[in-house]
């Protein structure tokens, strides 16, 4: 784990963190494609020759920096007036400029004979929307590989739909034990009672598990890998779970919620998958104040039937909602990377705690057994991920119920909530609040333990956090069995 000696709560970041930022971003443009590289003759004369606002709003604009790219995609001034950001277009419909445009319209969107295979045009907002469209947009620019974006109501929404439309009758998921506990209750409980869909939970991040798994299945039509895992942080290599799906299986769909990492520090796209998934409620969002998902995908044919189900279902967001998110989606690089240096130094204060018998953090690997397990989940978290995130997960000694609750109780400034990637902290108990739908059997079999408390850091001074929860901790007591 890197940490800092500056002081994060009133200055800037320090010149040390500003290089690790730096060699971050430009990791970032390294690991992209061929055709999104910087400095190459053909990209510097485009970049001479052509003004932002003069190429098409829906270029990803691939030779900026995510960063960057985020703010200008999506949306030109010119096409409203001159206004630097969009308005919200509260509206259910929209006037078509003459009744074959209409039919055309609406050829394109259900894919009817005489379907051209463009966009469809803006039809109806159950359909599309303008500010739906803006944000896709910049989340295609945003996630690196990705080309096509759906925009959700809820991260499940997302999910849910995804799953309905790519999995057959009769299909196999297999997905990754921990999970998020809506996840898990979907993929266990509702698929196989009402779409015909069998699942088993597996620990993803085990390479031999993971291989014994997929090699005794009879068949797979999706592995579904969360990474970090929700609660317990565990890393999945994914492109060794790509690989190994797509042996046993080519037409294999592999998707990765990249909730806790994406989209600053982790591509899935890069390491072979199919599917990415989003909560956008968490750090695209990222104050608290909506609810959102999504879903990107690089090949069109995988979109259109997502897009179908979604089109049908009604699961749409509000043009409102896709304000907000095309707001908070241009400073998430920011935020996550800040949070993420504060989360770096509570780490190593909860560590040095003795009520902390277990911290689990990304890229913190003291714990290990052994060397060779520390140095393997190090190698594996810098060839994955280009920082550490800001979810922290502990156990407590004892590690009971009433001693996590102990803590809960006693903080004074981080917030006793769920959800996470907010500009507060939140601390929740995932045994008996978002994991609890789990059975006890698959809870232990997890490691998620009754003394474990999820943490997401946020973007107060990292001095007052850890202050406040080394304080809720000096509150547990011996007898608290």
């Amino acid at each position: 784990m890197s940490g800092t000696n500056c002081d994060d709560d009133e200055m800037p970041p320090c010149p040390g963190i500003d290089k690790v930022m730096e060699k971050q971003e430009e990791g970032v443009i390294k690991k992209s494609s061929p055709s999104a590289s910087v400095g190459s003759e053909q990209d510097s004369a485009s970049w001479e020759q052509v003004h932002i606002q003069e190429r098409s709003y829906k270029d990803p604009l691939r030779e900026l920096h995510p960063s960057t790219a985020v703010i200008y995609a999506g949306y030109h001034s010119n096409l409203s007036e001159q206004a630097i950001k969009p308005p919200i277009f509260k509206s259910s419909t929209f006037v078509f400029s003459s009744a074959e445009e209409g039919e055309l319209f609406f050829k394109r969107a259900y894919g009817l004979e005489g379907n051209d295979g463009k966009a469809p045009g803006l039809v109806y907002s159950r359909l599309n929307n303008p500010n739906t469209e803006i944000l896709e947009d910049k989340m295609v620019s945003l996630e690196q590989g990705s080309k096509y974006c759906n925009a959700f109501p809820s991260g499940m929404s997302a999910i849910s739909t995804t799953i309905m439309a790519l999995v057959p009758t009769n299909g196999h998921i297999l997905y990754t034990n921990p999970v998020y506990g809506g996840t898990y209750f979907f993929l266990k409980d509702m698929c196989p009672e009402r779409l015909g869909v069998t699942s088993e939970g597996i620990d993803t991040s085990n390479p031999e598990k993971l291989r014994t798994a997929i090699q005794q299945v009879h068949s797979l039509d999706v592995l579904y890998i969360e990474s970090p895992a929700n609660p317990t942080l565990s890393i999945t290599d994914i492109a060794l779970a790509t690989s190994l799906a797509k042996a046993k299986n080519p037409n294999c769909l592999v998707m990765v919620d990249n909730t806790f990492m994406g989209p600053v520090f982790q591509s899935p796209f890069l390491f072979g998958v199919d599917v990415v998934l989003y909560s956008a409620t968490k750090f695209i969002g990222g104050h608290s104040d909506l609810i959102a998902g999504l879903v990107l995908t690089k090949e069109k044919d995988l979109m259109a039937k997502i897009n179908a189900y979604r089109t049908i279902l009604g699961p749409v967001i509000s043009p409102d909602t896709a304000w907000m998110l095309t707001r908070s989606v241009e400073t998430v690089w920011l935020r996550m990377e800040r949070q993420a240096q504060k989360a770096q130094k509570v780490a190593s204060d909860l560590a040095a705690h003795p009520r902390v018998t277990k911290l689990l953090f990304p890229g913190s690997y003291v714990g290990e057994s052994s060397n060779t397990a520390r140095a393997i989940k190090t190698e594996l978290w810098q060839r994955q991920c280009t920082g550490t995130g800001s979810m922290i997960a502990i156990v407590v000694r004892p590690n009971t119920r009433k001693a996590a609750f102990t803590v809960l109780n006693a903080m004074k400034i981080a917030h006793l909530a769920v959800s996470l990637g907010s500009t507060e902290t939140l601390v929740e108990h995932p045994r008996s609040m978002t994991h609890s739908d789990m059975t006890v059997e698959d809870l232990d079999a997890c490691g998620i333990q009754e003394g474990m408390l999820r943490i997401s850091i946020g973007l107060e001074s990292s001095k007052d956090i850890s202050k406040d929860l080394l304080g809720a901790l000096d509150m547990i007591q011996d007898d608290e069995d």
